[in-house]
């Protein structure tokens, strides 16, 4: 089995924590140029760009802090950083407020003891710079108020039924879901078009359903039935045909973004992905509850009653793209877990947290 005990979703779902986390703030002893990406290049930009960059209008000091080539040529007290040695950078004193001369942000905005230590941390270790950087930007400033349009995000919001609008013509209205209709209909003074016919509706339910067309004796025999629950019955007859799984199942395998290969130039093949289409088919053939549908994908070796499916559900973490043959096999391991964290965030709470 491709899914064994090294790929379970336990061990993997504890590696999206861990990665969520990274993401959101944690202030993980982490030295390297990702370190520099989430922590230090913002605060540079947020404090010290609009006086001290390339796009300044006026560079304070002489001094930038745009580049590491800037930083060790430092400005008109010297140079501002000694790599690997925090007590003898003059961007440390400065942050720090040692001397009363030389203090950056001026003007008593201090920054944070959280930041001063980023800041610290990173010249202990070396000040690590990204050897092909060259970028110069003017700070962006980032709010982190949350709005009434951010709470009113759909995906938060919870599950109402609304009232059916009031409508003119109420003979008309065989289903509430009319109601809705017509009234976009009679907002845009547009007439509705008239009743389908049985051809025309055997065919929708088909094509609608499993994908394929009826033959022309199901037309015939569909044509021919005046029962007043024929069109349930042809209904509930397409819902347990095998093709209605097959059909629908492949809206879910493009959420989870399936695939049998991995990607990158060597495309290798994922040996046993097919047991995780499969079991989205059955999923949805047997019209398994949605709720457990998320739980078997998510933690499926982790429920109580832990199952063959519910196993085979915890694929769902592995579909992404694979590179075996990485240059940097750490930066490919943490990109398929953010691979896995995105898909989880944009497939069951409606938020690209990638």
């Amino acid at each position: 089995m491709m899914w064994s005990n090294q790929h379970s979703c336990g061990r993997v779902f504890g590696a999206l924590m861990v990665l969520l986390s990274f993401c959101i703030g944690s202030h993980a002893a982490t030295t390297d140029l990702t370190f520099f990406e989430n922590k230090i290049r913002p605060l540079l930009a947020d404090q010290c760009y609009s006086c001290h960059s390339a796009k300044a209008e006026k560079t304070k000091g002489g001094l930038r802090v745009d580049s590491l080539e800037s930083l060790l040529k430092g400005g008109d007290s010297g140079p501002a950083l000694v790599p690997g040695d925090a007590e003898k950078s003059l961007l440390i004193k400065a942050v720090r407020y040692v001397d009363p001369d030389l203090q950056m942000p001026p003007k008593g905005k201090k920054l944070s003891e959280r930041q001063i230590a980023d800041l610290t941390q990173w010249v202990k270790a070396g000040a690590p710079w990204p050897e092909t950087d060259k970028a110069a930007v003017r700070p962006t400033k980032v709010s982190h108020e949350i709005a009434e349009k951010d709470r009113s995000w759909w995906a938060f919001q919870p599950i109402r039924r609304p009232e059916p609008p009031l409508v003119t013509r109420k003979s008309q209205i065989v289903n509430p879901i009319d109601s809705f209709i017509r009234a976009e209909l009679d907002a845009k003074h547009l007439k509705p078009n008239p009743p389908a016919t049985k051809r025309e509706l055997i065919r929708r339910a088909y094509f609608d359903l499993i994908g394929l067309p009826p033959t022309p004796e199901q037309i015939a025999a569909f044509e021919k039935d005046k029962s007043p629950d024929a069109w349930a019955q042809l209904i509930d007859h397409l819902l347990s045909l095998p093709q209605y799984g097959e059909r629908w199942g492949r809206h879910w395998l493009d959420v989870a973004r399936f695939a049998q290969s991995n990607g990158y130039e060597r495309d290798g093949e994922k040996p046993e992905s097919w047991r995780y289409r499969d079991y989205v088919v059955r999923a949805f053939n047997e019209d398994k509850p949605y709720d457990q549908f998320i739980r078997e994908q998510i933690a499926g070796d982790e429920l109580e009653r832990v199952t063959f499916d519910s196993i085979i559900a915890t694929g769902f973490h592995h579909l992404g793209v694979r590179d075996d043959e990485p240059d940097d096999k750490r930066m490919a391991e943490f990109d398929e877990l953010d691979d896995m964290l995105s898909t989880t965030g944009s497939a069951f709470l409606g938020l690209t947290i990638g």
